[in-house]
């Protein structure tokens, strides 16, 4: 997958990260998504973030490594989540971004990706 376009949007209740294939949207797409009520979700041990597809095909947790390096993305994911997605366990991104692109990637994933309980949060390389 080619990323060319990426975003991040917030509000009193939602982190979202958002990244596509073609700078209007289109095309493949993956939206990361954490509430801002995180503490409630860990004490009911429920995952943190959910990641949604341009299908609306929808995951929760699932992600088990995350590395950025090189301008590619790669995204590792247990085979439950990548088969909710219908994606292959091991996604890489090509990241066709400018600097502020790779840094709205980088910063939203950590913090995505870092919230939720810790014994399930997965492995962080490059972000």
């Amino acid at each position: 997958m080619v990323v060319r376009a990426a975003n991040r949007d917030e509000d009193d209740e939602l982190i979202m990260l958002g990244m596509a294939e073609y700078e209007d949207g289109s095309g493949n797409s993956l939206i990361f998504i954490v509430s801002r009520e995180g503490e409630q979700d860990v004490e009911l041990e429920m995952d943190a973030y959910c990641i949604v597809r341009e299908t609306q095909a929808t995951t929760y947790g699932g992600v088990t490594a995350c590395e950025l390096a090189s301008g590619r993305l790669t995204v590792h994911f247990t085979e439950e989540a990548a088969g909710e997605l219908d994606v292959r366990p091991v996604l890489r991104m090509d990241l066709q971004l400018d600097d502020r692109g790779v840094g709205l990637v980088r910063s939203g994933l950590r913090e995505i990706l870092s919230s939720g309980c810790r014994d399930e949060r997965p492995r962080l390389s490059g972000l």
